[in-house]
């Protein structure tokens, strides 16, 4: 499932399709929240820093079902090792995206509801049962793992307690780097167009502006924005623009002092020889967002951080919370560049 199932209709017709003939689904980056985060047909987010479960079942499958997605070289890692002895039927709305990448079995151009909608009648009832037992199985043993989630100060503490505020509610956007990454693995999306998050071309600058816009068409919404220190320098000014118009948006950056996912693939495979991704200047993001005139904290000098970030975010208007973390800290699990999802390494040394 891709961006292309991200409205409510065609997150509508995902779910009617899987539970009428229990078909189990996995998600690209853009497709979170097509089917609820808990859903027991629901794998999880595939690719480069998917779970290893949903990389695995993929490739184990017998027929891929590709809806709304464009086969991105970040969801199916070296082509030519991502399902090699697997059908493939993919729908997609933009005929230049069916055969772009791959050669499918069966094409269909169509808005993704219409498609599965009219498929529905055409299935065969089917004993799925020993493939969801594998894929129960799967998960279980190879679904992810988050350490240090008590850790309000932690790099997916503060996932976990932002969500736990929330409720499962609001709206969150992302800018482009590890707490993005961090953010689709973790996050547990509920809703189609909950997910507001850059899908190519690692557009930095696009959370804060997003997640404006998102709190200006939904007010009754708490919109969250997680950021990096390196991706919320590129729109920065757009704090002005959240004050001028009391968006309810927090933010919610995550400060490593560099470009981290840059600096982890430095690390890993160039030897550990760092360009242009570590900062020296040590910006001091707190008294900026208050020159703008918003209220900002930086919740490692805060005593209570919990509760300062629950009535944060309880409280209308901008502002900005502030978590200071190590670059040395690396999201896993992680395909290697030009790796095949089946070599997925879950550490340093794996």
């Amino acid at each position: 499932l891709g961006g292309g199932t991200s409205s409510p209709e065609a997150s509508a017709a995902v779910v009617s399709f899987m539970e009428a003939r229990r078909i189990p689904a996995v998600m690209s980056l853009r497709g979170l929240g097509a089917v609820p985060h808990g859903h027991e047909l629901a794998v999880g987010m595939l690719g480069m820093h998917g779970a290893r479960a949903s990389n695995m079942l993929v490739d184990e499958c017998d027929l891929l079902m590709v809806v709304g997605a464009r086969l991105g070289d970040r969801a199916t890692g070296r082509l030519d090792g991502f399902c090699p002895k697997t059908g493939l039927v993919h729908i997609d709305i933009d005929a230049c995206e069916v055969g772009k990448l791959r050669i499918p079995q069966v094409g269909i151009t169509a808005d993704a509801a219409e498609a599965l909608t009219a498929l529905l009648p055409l299935l065969r009832k089917t004993d799925h049962e020993p493939w969801l037992e594998r894929v129960a199985a799967c998960k279980a043993e190879h679904g992810l793992r988050f350490d240090r989630t008590d850790e309000v100060c932690s790099p997916y503490g503060i996932i976990r307690h932002v969500a736990d505020a929330l409720h499962g509610k609001g709206i969150v956007s992302t800018d482009v780097g590890q707490h993005q990454m961090r953010v689709a693995q973790a996050y547990p999306m509920m809703q189609p167009r909950q997910w507001l998050t850059s899908g190519g071309l690692g557009t930095m600058g696009f959370g804060l502006p997003a997640a404006i816009g998102a709190a200006l068409a939904k007010p009754e919404e708490t919109v969250v924005c997680f950021s990096g220190d390196g991706s919320l320098l590129m729109n920065i000014q757009e704090m002005a623009t959240a004050v001028e118009n009391q968006a309810n948006v927090k933010i919610i950056l995550c400060n490593n002092d560099g470009l981290g996912l840059v600096q982890q693939q430095q690390d890993l495979f160039f030897g550990g020889r760092l360009f242009g991704s570590t900062f020296t200047a040590g910006t001091d993001f707190v008294r900026i967002a208050q020159g703008f005139g918003m209220p900002a904290i930086c919740l490692n000098n805060e005593r209570d951080p919990r509760a300062v970030l629950e009535k944060a975010l309880g409280t209308p208007g901008p502002c900005l919370l502030e978590v200071r973390m190590s670059a040395e800290e690396k999201v896993f699990p992680m395909v290697p560049p030009g790796a095949a999802n089946s070599q997925m390494i879950e550490g340093v040394n794996a």
